[in-house]
């Protein structure tokens, strides 16, 4: 009788997922453009493409989970609805190599406020879990497609009352802060820096002070200054 294992030497890894989390200015949405051929998701409360203004780069401004889309406009799963409809009608002919999810911040306020009617209903335990599913079912459905996928998130910083320790992590509500960058393949902490000649732009793929990192990659250092994908691309490989 044969065994069915699978054997991980023969895994490649032509397609990644990256979560990139920091400051607001700390350059998360410069580091994504450098991507090969990306397409934007935007949270209609966030203005993170202003960042792109004049370069060519297609993106859909999103305004809650479901609406339908209009002129590049509406509900997140209409978005992937468009995108995967595209993608199997002709993979070979799909435009994009990256699709990038902008600010799963401001995007989980989006969703909070539709959860919540407005803020009329209060966000019982049923709505987080709501929440939770649909960011993890949007990353799946991401994963369908023969693209990098990259998100993005805002940082924040808690203190542990108990023992003062400081931990350092994505701003996004409940469980999903951890299950979303945890099933991504590189977890990048973005800073600003102004070095006394300049300003300088850190990506961290390792911890750094409080704040987490890594990568799946063990050949990607663990800090760079002003990213370029076309820098990692070949270390993807090895």
């Amino acid at each position: 009788m044969t065994l069915s294992f699978q054997n991980a030497k023969h895994l490649e890894a032509p397609w990644i997922h990256c979560f990139f989390y920091g400051d607001s200015g700390s350059g998360k949405t410069t580091n994504c453009a450098t991507f090969p051929r990306p397409c934007f998701i935007v949270p209609r409360n966030e203005s993170s493409i202003t960042t792109l203004r004049g370069r060519d780069v297609p993106y859909y401004e999103v305004t809650d989970m479901t609406s339908p889309l209009q002129g590049g406009v509406g509900g997140m799963l209409s978005v992937i609805d468009e995108l995967q409809r595209h993608y199997n009608n002709d993979p070979s002919k799909f435009p994009f190599d990256t699709i990038v999810v902008e600010s799963l911040s401001h995007y989980s306020d989006l969703c909070i406020e539709q959860l919540t009617e407005g803020g009329r209903l209060q966000m019982d335990q049923r709505k987080w879990g709501q929440l939770l599913s649909h960011l993890r079912t949007l990353q799946t459905r991401l994963r369908g497609l023969d693209v990098h996928a990259v998100f993005t998130a805002l940082a924040k910083v808690d203190a542990v009352a108990e023992t003062g320790t400081v931990i350092g992590g994505p701003l996004i509500p409940g469980q999903a802060a951890q299950k979303i960058p945890s099933a991504c393949d590189i977890i990048g902490y973005c800073e600003e820096v102004n070095t006394g000649k300049g300003i300088q732009y850190r990506v961290h793929f390792r911890r750094h002070k409080h704040f987490a990192a890594r990568s799946r990659f063990p050949e990607i250092p663990p800090m760079m200054e002003n990213f370029q994908f076309s820098q990692v691309e070949s270390l993807l490989k090895k």
